[in-house]
């Protein structure tokens, strides 16, 4: 992103990580810039920002919070569609996807190595000691395992009415309630656990389980998937480098992909040729928000319900020439309108709309 900007023009200064209020300090003193950009921290959370400087927050992850913690900022950008009606303040906010880095993902001879591969990362099981976590509010004990699997049953029966974390913690206090009349004592945790990996848990098991009856599959990011007996064999390593992210993309005959449809991943995985496989969610036509704002499926790449996964999988691993054109296309798209340098346009677009000025 920061390149994006350099490349519309702005003088750009940048660090990975949240800055504390020194070293947030420090930095505007040394740079004096007219504009912080920041992810998942709104102005709310950093009270000590001078009001001259604009904050744009771009809230990508929640980690375990909820969406009115996030306030303040004079633009807030939301990763996913799911989330804009969810949205409290007053003020401007949109979706914003992601961009690619043309310099960084590019198509190249592939070398094809793996018939499907998934790139991220799984939560570790859960352990008999997080199982046996009281999570009563009340006097009565009780268990999150109790809780657990009626939790699972609902959030899969429910899912598509299921926008934000707030929505995943009042489904597990109906639960608590309805089935065992008890109120749940929140922490940190148990909000992360529910709203977080709990979701992930569940999608990327209810898609790879679908993938391995008719595919070998290449498994990438941490070592969590080593904790898992049924995933043990299927996993290769972490990728470290871009490099190595840009190969198994171009690599793989099919990369699928859960979760936020215009992910970080999606946008690279497409900007280096490769075919990629998205899961389908209700949001993705949403008028200002959705991955179909951007790219047309069966074009640019696939879409799946889970239970055509296996369908969509065995037809194009044998239809290469339909997948090369699927490709072909993807990265077209990618370079006309969907780069870093797209998103820091439309970003300066949108600070001039409201009447601020930044100093090219």
């Amino acid at each position: 992103m920061a390149q994006g900007f350099s490349q519309a023009g702005l003088e750009v200064s940048y660090c990975c990580g949240l800055l504390d209020q020194a070293g947030l300090s420090d930095w505007i003193n040394q740079y004096r810039p007219d504009v912080i950009f920041e992810m998942n921290r709104a102005r709310n959370d950093v009270p000590f920002l001078p009001k001259h400087i604009i904050h744009i927050c771009w809230l990508v992850d929640f980690n375990g919070r909820v969406i009115s913690d996030f306030y303040g900022s004079e633009i807030t950008y939301l990763f996913s569609a799911n989330w804009l009606d969810k949205f409290c303040y007053d003020g401007f906010y949109r979706w914003l996807a992601p961009g690619a880095c043309l310099n960084d993902y590019y198509p190249a001879t592939p070398d094809v190595r793996y018939p499907a591969s998934f790139v991220g990362h799984i939560p570790k099981p859960w352990s008999m000691d997080e199982l046996d976590a009281d999570i009563s509010a009340d006097s009565i004990p009780l268990r999150f395992g109790e809780v657990l699997p009626i939790l699972e049953s609902r959030i899969t029966s429910q899912r598509n009415y299921l926008n934000v974390h707030d929505d995943y913690l009042a489904l597990l206090q109906t639960v608590a309630k309805e089935h065992f009349n008890r109120t749940v004592k929140l922490t940190n945790k148990l909000e992360y656990d529910v709203s977080g990996r709990l979701i992930r848990m569940l999608n990327r098991r209810e898609l790879i389980d679908n993938i391995l009856t008719v595919t070998d599959l290449a498994l990438f990011g941490p070592q969590n998937w080593n904790d898992w007996d049924v995933y043990r064999p299927y996993y290769h390593c972490q990728l470290d480098s871009v490099m190595q992210m840009r190969q198994v993309y171009a690599g793989s005959q099919i990369n699928l992909h859960e979760g936020e449809s215009a992910h970080f991943r999606v946008m690279d995985c497409m900007a280096s040729g490769g075919l990629i496989l998205i899961k389908k969610n209700h949001w993705d036509e949403l008028v200002g928000g959705g991955i179909r704002n951007f790219f047309v499926p069966g074009l640019h790449y696939l879409e799946f319900d889970v239970d055509q996964v296996g369908d969509i999988c065995r037809y194009y691993l044998n239809q290469p020439l339909a997948a090369q054109k699927i490709r072909s296309a993807a990265v077209k798209a990618v370079r006309q309108a969907h780069t870093w340098r797209h998103r820091a346009e439309a970003i300066l677009a949108d600070l001039a709309g409201l009447g601020y000025k930044v100093a090219c």
